[in-house]
């Protein structure tokens, strides 16, 4: 699973800056490549060292801007998961993906998945580049959220992905028909623990019933679920969903408020009409 940082941005309230992005800032995909690891450890790596560094082909198109560079401490550029891959669903990358090569690490948002990599630096610093120490930082508390409006007292750079639930066969607003059964379906993920169980609600979350999960693909997959419902009469009807990873993580019912609109998993609402 892949996920932009800032997926389902627009949708925080108070609105925050930067991009409106909606909820299709994400894939899944089949990678394969060569694990970090290998790489590293035929490279040799001198004691004391504490980050490796990622920069790709790609330059910024205004001079001022700060060449995108990424960093993963040691321990987890070494554990064997963190792949430079060079194929995507059995093909070459695209050019569009990071063609020839690019850093895939599971679990973790889109900005550490440097594309088009071209430099491997290990240091014995904890890198202080601007990708790294300004932006792309999240809230350094139990919540990595704050007040809206308010300005964190401490920040910290965003790492693995918060669970999440989507419905994907139904859009806000559609049309169904009452009485009628339908199937509702969709996708469960989260940073690497693995879904343990989805549960829907057709009453705004009033009560809650579990669905039937999929085969699981990969703990770093999104997982999908499906659920039937028959409208009981004609009238609107709000479906969520809330996914529960294995670690007993639970989405929250309301997303918490960080300033950059990172990290959004409250659970989500489609709104049906039945006549």
């Amino acid at each position: 699973m892949h996920q932009c940082s800032g997926n389902s941005r627009g949708f925080f309230e108070p609105r925050v800056g930067d991009g409106q992005i909606a909820n299709g800032a994400m894939g899944n995909a089949r990678w394969r490549g060569i694990p970090l690891k290998r790489i590293l450890e035929r490279a040799g790596v001198s004691a004391g060292a504490r980050q490796v560094t990622f920069e790709g082909l790609d330059r910024p198109i205004v001079p001022a801007t700060p060449e995108f560079v990424k960093a993963l401490d040691l321990d987890h550029a070494m554990d064997g998961e963190v792949m430079v891959a060079f194929a995507m669903n059995d093909q070459d990358l695209p050019m569009l993906n990071g063609f020839p090569v690019r850093l895939v690490v599971p679990g973790y948002y889109g900005t550490y998945w440097v594309k088009h990599l071209a430099d491997i630096n290990v240091i014995d610093t904890v890198f202080d580049g601007f990708w790294m120490a300004t932006a792309y930082r999240i809230p350094d508390n139990d919540c990595n959220c704050v007040v809206p409006g308010k300005a964190p007292e401490k920040t910290k750079p965003i790492g693995r992905f918060t669970v999440r639930a989507f419905v994907t066969s139904h859009t806000d607003g559609q049309q169904v028909a009452a009485g009628r059964a339908m199937r509702v379906r969709g996708i469960a993920f989260d940073g690497g623990e693995g879904i343990r169980d989805v549960q829907f609600s057709v009453d705004g979350g009033q009560t809650w019933q579990a669905t039937k999960l999929g085969s699981e693909l990969s703990k770093y997959s999104f997982r999908e679920w499906t659920a039937s419902f028959t409208p009981p009469q004609a009238g609107e009807y709000v479906l969520k969903v809330r996914a529960t990873n294995r670690a007993g993580v639970t989405q929250p019912l309301q997303s918490l408020w960080n300033p950059a609109g990172y990290l959004r998993n409250g659970v989500e609402s489609v709104r049906v009409v039945a006549a």
